[in-house]
């Protein structure tokens, strides 16, 4: 049996609120060259030139940054649990290839904006580990990572500096509909003539509980997504995707090969 959305959409039990992890390989980093913090914050990049930030959506609740007293004085232990659901084939397999791995990673509140990071040279990075795998609570495909540093006595700081992603897939201009990749980002077009998304095409099971994230083009003709029975927007309001706005989905299975695409944020 199938969630009707349509008649059951405020009992549906999706969150609103993400985190967002941004995070390198240590060997990705400017070791040599990592900022120092100005007043508690990192506003500068700390990737080495040509490297990129690799992006995942945690659950609702489940980052919780724990600050542990380290074993020297004066230190704290910090550990991250982010919860990630709804992979896709890439984002498994690179679950699969940080496990063991040490980082350094951003979170950023999406209800407040604010990004913080941790894993700095002084702790040595983050070292990541699986601590479940498979079928969660709610049924959805997913993981629980622990992300854990060493003693250090400033653990994290506030992010200010550049976020560095992969180019997101190009949608051509006047689209109504476009088919999903493995790509999490969707950059939309400034179109020719007024403009209304409908649909997003080749969605299967494996997509279940995905995030993907669609960036605004829009100038004269900005594509607009209205809340239909494809598209679930909060409080039913219309997104107009003005350059440079973005809308966050979440896909959803409603049917033996039906599915929907639920908003969990907008900017």
């Amino acid at each position: 049996m199938f969630l009707n959305l349509k008649n059951e959409a405020g009992r549906l039990k999706i969150s609103t609120i993400k985190f967002r992890l941004y995070f390198a390989l240590l060997h990705e980093i400017d070791v040599e060259n990592f900022p120092k913090a100005v007043d508690s914050t990192i506003a500068s990049n700390v990737l080495l030139p040509g490297k990129q930030h690799h992006v995942f959506d945690a659950k609702v609740n489940t980052i919780n940054p724990t600050g542990a007293a380290g074993q020297s004085q004066g230190t704290v232990t910090l550990t991250l649990q982010p919860q990630v659901e709804g992979f896709s084939k890439g984002v498994l397999g690179f679950i699969y290839r940080l496990n063991g791995e040490r980082i350094i990673v951003i979170w950023e509140d999406c209800r407040s904006g604010k990004m913080f990071i941790a894993g700095s040279p002084c702790s040595g990075g983050l070292l990541v580990s699986i601590t479940n795998l498979g079928k969660m609570d709610d049924g959805l495909y997913g993981a629980v990572l622990e992300m854990k540093g060493s003693d250090c006595p400033d653990p994290f700081y506030f992010y200010e500096g550049p976020i560095l992603l992969e180019e997101p897939e190009a949608i051509p201009a006047n689209a109504t509909t476009f088919a999903l990749t493995e790509s999490f980002q969707y950059q939309l077009s400034n179109n020719t003539s007024a403009t209304t998304l409908t649909d997003i095409s080749g969605v299967t099971d494996d997509h279940a509980g995905r995030i993907i994230e669609l960036i605004g083009g829009g100038v004269s003709f900005p594509t607009t997504i209205e809340p239909s029975e494809k598209f679930f927007l909060r409080n039913g309001v219309p997104w107009i995707g003005t350059q440079g706005s973005k809308i966050t989905f979440q896909i959803v299975k409603t049917g033996a090969t039906a599915y929907v695409f639920f908003e969990i944020n907008r900017s």
